[in-house]
């Protein structure tokens, strides 16, 4: 039987991947109809049994390429890639990376499809010089992918064409994910993500110091790193709950997933920052979802995609402490059938949100161009 040769999609991204992009990782390495291939600046995470074209770490070769990178031009690397490989399609990862593309997917007349996450749609825009070139962008690109409703409306916004904008949810290998049905005591609680302020875990901090305050004994662990980790620290120690509030620092996925066997609710108190910054949908609250753990959310951006509040989940008004410390004393309380709540949480996720379905409709995208 002949050797069915597959065309390749070149998925594109500088950093090839950070450590939390396991949304990413999940198309790469789950292609059914298509042969992936990886092309970046710098090798990360997620390589595995993956081709990759990553620029030389050493050499005249590595010298050119850094200077073009870092005087922003057309990376030769990356032409040279071009030509030889000869993909059937580009596939960028966020729009900055995809603006880097452009240039070499017309010259060589590859069709680039660019994919949208979150910060790249609501922060991004607002800094000198990207509007601009977004409009370049939806002018040369041949196809966007947004993450959520929500995102594809903040697209369009921006003048990227709405029937080129295909709405793909991301995907879970719902086989790595063991569900718990008994949760454990409601007033253990986790949070999961980078300390940074559209994070908004400082109002989950404050709604933990009231619970304390009415005589509850809540236990907040909090998994991740970034730059308000110590003032966040040094605000638990005023509001005198250090005792009640737990810094663990980055993990990897795995001992998040045992993390979920040892709490009862992911708190999601995001938010929208200072600089115009926002969540697209955190890929925690879908885990979550997918391991039987009860998610408490803002009402933020996307969010509401997934959590339905008293039927997936619960919302909170973004930056409402009050509103949160009253959901959550409920909760402790008993108030809830919440077992029902996380079944309909995971059939939501297992109909809405696999990797099987989101390979499959992004496979579809490309079928579409490359005819």
């Amino acid at each position: 039987m002949p050797e069915i040769i597959l065309q390749k999609v070149l998925h594109y991204k500088t950093n090839f991947l950070n450590p939390s992009e396991t949304f990413i990782a999940r198309l790469v390495q789950n292609h059914v109809r298509y042969k992936p291939v990886a092309l970046c600046y710098r090798e990360r995470a997620f390589t595995e049994k993956l081709e990759l074209c990553a620029v030389p770490k050493n050499g005249l070769e590595s010298w050119i390429n850094t200077a073009a990178f870092h005087t922003n031009m057309p990376l030769p690397f990356y032409d040279k890639t071009l030509k030889n490989l000869q993909p059937a399609l580009i596939h960028a990862h966020f729009g900055y990376d995809a603006y880097k593309l452009t240039g070499l997917a017309n010259k060589h007349e590859i069709p680039l499809i660019t994919s949208f996450y979150g910060s790249d749609v609501s922060r991004l825009p607002s800094e000198f010089g990207w509007k601009r070139r977004y409009k370049k962008l939806a002018a040369r690109g041949d196809h966007f992918i947004a993450a959520t409703d929500f995102m594809k409306s903040q697209l369009t916004a921006l003048g990227f064409p709405r029937n080129n904008i295909s709405v793909v949810r991301f995907g879970l290998d719902l086989k790595k994910f063991q569900y718990h049905e008994n949760s454990p005591a409601p007033q253990k609680i986790m949070m999961v993500g980078r300390m940074v302020e559209k994070k908004g875990f400082k109002y989950a901090i404050e709604a933990v110091s009231n619970l304390c305050k009415i005589g509850m004994n809540p236990q907040l662990n909090i998994y991740g790193y970034g730059p308000l980790e110590q003032s966040l620290k040094k605000y638990s120690e005023q509001l005198g709950i250090g005792r009640s509030v737990h810094f663990h620092g980055y993990q990897p996925i795995e001992k998040i997933m045992e993390a979920h066997n040892q709490h009862s609710i992911m708190l999601v108190p995001s938010t929208t920052a200072s600089d115009g910054d926002m969540e697209g949908l955190p890929n925690t609250i879908l885990e979550a979802m997918a391991k039987g753990t009860l998610v408490v959310a803002s009402n933020h951006a996307a969010i509401p995609e997934a959590v339905i509040d008293q039927e997936t989940g619960f919302l909170f008004d973004e930056k409402d402490v009050d509103g949160l410390t009253k959901t959550l004393k409920l909760i402790i309380e008993g108030e809830y059938d919440l077992n029902n709540i996380q079944r309909n949480a995971l059939a939501l996720v297992e109909k809405q949100y696999s990797v099987t379905r989101m390979v499959e409709e992004v496979e579809n995208i490309y079928d579409s161009i490359t005819a």
